[in-house]
């Protein structure tokens, strides 16, 4: 079979935009956490390492799994005992314990 030489270009171009397109595709083509949640999972994630173990270890943290309101109270109490978080931190991380320790 003979390709002839302006094809060959074509043929090497489609061939690159297949793999790109197969390659996207194996990697979930830009789907999975958007990024507000990645920014909530790390923001939750650091604040309940950084000021919630000024007390005590993370597995007592995250021992036991509760409700948004459950984690809410803890929370509340926390603060209450001096946990060094603001209103808008107190929310992110609340928001994280529920979807990472809940139910």
């Amino acid at each position: 079979m003979t390709i002839r030489p302006g094809t060959q270009k074509w043929l090497a171009v489609l061939l690159v935009v297949s793999f790109a397109l197969t390659l996207v595709m194996a990697c979930g083509g830009g789907a999975g956490v958007p990024a507000d949640d990645v920014e909530l999972v790390a923001d939750g994630k650091s604040l309940l390492v950084g000021p919630c173990t000024q007390c005590h270890n993370l597995e007592r943290s995250t021992s036991t799994s509760k409700t948004r309101d459950e984690w809410l109270a803890t929370v509340d109490r926390m603060i209450g005992k001096g946990a060094a978080i603001n209103a808008e931190e107190k929310e992110v991380l609340v928001e994280y314990l529920a979807e990472e320790y809940g139910p």
